[in-house]
């Protein structure tokens, strides 16, 4: 394979044009963040369960969601939009949970996309995060939308919801990747690898 960095049009796997007002399915919609979601956001991240099984990083504040929002408007400015709030969609400004993909990928020609999600306490047991998750990995397989070939995802094998919602949204589990996710139970936890079980949806 070629060292020569890739030109920066192919720092984005998904081609195609995120569709004004986002995506909506079963009562929620995909739109990208706006300044007034940074409160929800915050929420959503300070959230225990969220964070029980994220991977371990810094803890969360305001500054860390403006500027995660600042991002998001960018890049939908550019035209390469990929963090997204999920939604109710009969009133947008409720933020029911979150979902992105990772836009840079160091081999772009394999055309694979990593995603996560995340939904708030309340709206949990709806299927919200199965209808956005598979909104999203449609679009991104489609041809006329993100045009890419491999959508994938993991998680920690002790997280059953986080299971049964990939494979309502289409995803097979395709193995396991042992002593590979660092977690905390708690804040004040040490932090432990835990195996992780592998889901992908493609195009064929």
């Amino acid at each position: 394979m070629s060292e020569e960095a890739p030109d920066p049009q192919h720092l984005v796997p998904a081609t195609g044009r995120w569709p004004q007002g986002g995506l909506s399915a079963a009562g929620i919609r995909l739109r990208v963040w706006s300044t007034d979601d940074v409160p929800a956001l915050l929420e959503l991240q300070e959230d225990p369960d969220m964070r029980r099984w994220s991977p371990v990083f810094n803890t969360p504040d305001a500054a860390d969601c403006v500027e995660r929002v600042r991002k998001a408007v960018q890049a939908e400015e550019e035209g390469r939009p990929n963090s997204f709030a999920i939604v109710d969609d009969d009133d947008p400004r409720q933020v029911l949970g979150s979902i992105d993909w990772r836009n840079t990928h160091p081999m772009w020609p394999f055309s694979i996309l990593d995603v996560g999600y995340g939904v708030s306490p309340g709206a949990r047991g709806r299927g919200v995060a199965s209808t956005a998750l598979r909104l999203l990995a449609e679009w991104l397989l489609d041809p006329a939308g993100g045009d890419v070939h491999r959508v994938q995802l993991d998680h920690a094998v002790e997280n059953e919801g986080s299971c049964r919602t990939a494979v309502r949204a289409g995803f097979a589990i395709e193995g396991r990747r042992d002593v590979f996710l660092p977690l905390r139970e708690s804040p004040d936890a040490a932090v432990v690898r835990h195996d992780v079980c592998l889901h992908g949806r493609v195009r064929r």
